[in-house]
């Protein structure tokens, strides 16, 4: 379960899949099940111009940032956005 939540989003049959885990007496018809964070990637930018700043403008402007993966720079820049 662990994996599927951090891993998400998740599709099923080409629609995507929210998830949510319940607290302890949380009432399940009160979760708005109307947000998923996104991986984004963002592809042709100048070399001189991947940054962490950058992701997290590009972010921020999609809806909220919520993560930068700067591992692949050079060739995209990855953002997870909700």
């Amino acid at each position: 379960m662990e994996r599927v939540l951090k891993g998400s989003p998740w599709a099923f049959n080409n629609h995507l899949l929210v998830l949510y885990r319940l607290q302890l007496g949380e009432d399940p018809l009160k979760v708005p099940l109307i947000y998923s964070p996104i991986w984004i990637q963002i592809h042709d930018v100048r070399v001189g111009l991947y940054s962490e700043k950058l992701a997290t403008q590009l972010g921020k402007f999609w809806r909220q940032f919520l993560e930068y993966d700067g591992a692949n720079l050079g060739k995209e820049i990855e953002i997870i956005c909700a």
